[in-house]
Parts: C-alpha cells; sequence; structure tokens
C-alpha cells in the first residue's frame, strides 16, 4: 500500500468517530507473537505462539523452537509496513491486541499458515483453517511435537491466559 494511502487509512481511523484504533508503519518484533510499532507493543490477536525458553521435538529431538517463530515472523514482517487495527482495550500488560496486515496480506493469517503459531479460538475462528493446513502439511511447529503455548505455560507454572 502507498504511504499516502497508509496515511490517510492511519489519519481516517483516528478522526473518525467510533472508528477502530489503527497503527501504521515498520515494526520490529519482540517476541514470538509481538511486535513493536513506534514505541507501542502490539499482541497479535486470534493466535499464540512457543514461549521463550520452550522447547519442541522433531524425531525425539529436542529443537529450540521459539527462536524459529520469531525468525519466521520477522521474516514476515520485514515485508513492509505493518497497518494493525485494534482489538478491544489493551491487555494487563498495556499491548494492543491487534489484527495487522502488510499490504493485503493478513499477518496474523500468515504467521498461522506457516506453521510459527497456532490458532485462538477462543478469540476468533479466522485462523483455524490455516492451522489445519499448516498441520497437514508439517510445516513450522508441525514438524513435529509441541505443547501449545498455553498447556506450556501450565506445565511451567505460569498462570497467566497472555504473558
Amino acid at each position: 500500500m502507498p504511504r499516502l494511502a497508509l496515511a490517510l487509512s492511519l489519519l481516517l481511523a483516528t478522526a473518525l468517530p467510533g472508528a477502530a484504533s489503527m497503527l501504521v508503519g515498520q515494526a520490529s518484533v519482540i517476541d514470538s507473537d509481538v511486535l513493536d510499532l513506534d514505541g507501542q507493543r502490539i499482541m497479535l490477536y486470534g493466535l499464540e505462539s512457543v514461549e521463550r525458553g520452550q522447547t519442541c521435538l522433531i524425531d525425539g529431538t529436542a529443537w529450540d523452537c521459539y527462536p524459529a517463530a520469531v525468525r519466521q515472523l520477522e521474516t514476515l514482517v520485514s515485508e513492509g509496513p505493518v497497518e494493525c487495527e485494534q482489538v478491544g482495550e489493551p491487555d494487563r500488560y498495556r499491548r494492543i491486541l491487534a489484527y495487522c496486515r502488510i499490504g493485503e496480506k493478513d499477518l496474523n493469517e500468515a504467521f498461522v499458515a506457516s506453521g510459527f503459531a497456532v490458532a485462538r479460538p477462543d478469540e476468533t475462528d479466522r485462523f483455524v483453517a490455516a492451522e489445519e493446513a499448516a498441520k497437514k502439511a508439517g510445516l513450522g511447529l508441525w514438524q513435529g511435537k509441541f505443547l501449545r503455548p498455553m498447556d506450556y505455560r501450565v506445565s511451567v507454572g505460569i498462570m497467566v491466559d497472555r504473558p
């Protein structure tokens, strides 16, 4: 999307009463499902990815899947400016939950489709089909075995839904 269109989109989103809050700019990855966009932390809505320190298994061998998930998200984010639409209020850590796009690409869906994130049907069912396709193709995390992030957090005593 050209810069002028992105700027206009941001202007309209902030100027119209009741319009969704939009953030636009070059993002950097700060966690496996969290971006930094102009100093604001954005958590990708409708999905979650493996936690820092979490390992996965491929053919019975431990694989440090967290850095791989971060690299995949970095690769996707490097494709251009990110436009994020806020969903609800910020979480308890002041992160904005959001649907994000890069041009015409749905970033959240692309990350799930890569196999390095799983859908959160308790938030939205938008990404369930992308997860099923990644699982069937053995992509990303699905090339081996892993605990879903929620299950991993419980197993290590992190009793927060989104830490």
